[in-house]
């Protein structure tokens, strides 16, 4: 079985991913968990993943946060985690992305010089 951080992965490209950010969830732009059932489900497959990375996160008082806003409701507990788990996935995932790009830049600028015989290093 797949984990639930490379379902989301596999399932948001970087632009999308991105407008998670921007927007959260709750705007509908991650169009595979808009309504809760589809939420509660992602929840319900991965309950010890999802909790686990928004611990590690965000801190124990995120869960328990969530849980006081939601007022018990179990449902909209399940809903708002899975929210916001695909969102810390999502600023992951742009994160990486934009780390990656940075790190590409500063390697284009580095110039070598090779002579034959020579192994390469940085002039």
């Amino acid at each position: 079985m797949q984990s639930a951080f490379d379902t989301i992965i596999n399932t948001y490209d970087y632009e999308t991913c991105k407008e998670i950010v921007r927007h959260g969830c709750q705007s509908g732009v991650c169009s595979e968990y808009i309504y809760t059932r589809d939420t509660i489900e992602f929840f319900t497959k991965y309950p010890d993943e999802i909790t686990s990375y928004i611990k590690d996160v965000l801190g124990v008082e995120a869960l328990k946060d969530v849980f006081d806003k939601n007022a018990a409701d179990l449902d909209m507990y399940m809903n708002d985690l899975t929210w916001t788990f695909i969102e810390l996935v999502a600023m992951h995932v742009v994160d990486d992305y934009e780390d990656a790009v940075s790190d590409l830049k500063d390697t284009s600028e580095e110039y070598y010089y090779y002579e034959p015989g020579m192994a390469l290093s940085n002039a």
